[in-house]
């Protein structure tokens, strides 16, 4: 069993699911794929719409998910890994600074 991906869908929050997906370049690296859907609440989704109506709302609210929402996930997605790889080698202290960044 070699696994190469996540799924998941939120049982709690903002409504999300998709799919991670990890190839390895190197022994040491990756490429990461990410496949993601949301259902926005609706005044969300109206005050996008408000921000710029001439097409929807859709480049603020696209440029607000990759941005800010995707990048801050990802970074935290990141360092929970760090952490646990940390903690793996025996670096207790590291592991537990990035897992504190990471809450």
């Amino acid at each position: 069993d070699d696994p190469r991906g996540i799924v998941w869908e939120t049982i709690s929050g903002l409504q999300n699911k998709g799919i991670v997906e990890f190839t390895p370049t190197t022994t040491n690296s990756c490429i990461m794929s990410l496949r993601m859907t949301m259902q926005l609440p609706r005044a969300v989704s109206l005050l996008f719409r408000t921000m710029n109506p001439s097409s929807s709302g859709a480049s603020n609210l696209e440029n607000f998910l990759k941005n800010k929402l995707l990048k801050w996930t990802l970074e935290m997605f990141r360092d929970v890994v760090k952490a646990d790889l940390a903690f793996e080698r025996g670096d207790a202290e590291l592991g537990d600074a990035l897992f504190g960044a990471a809450e």
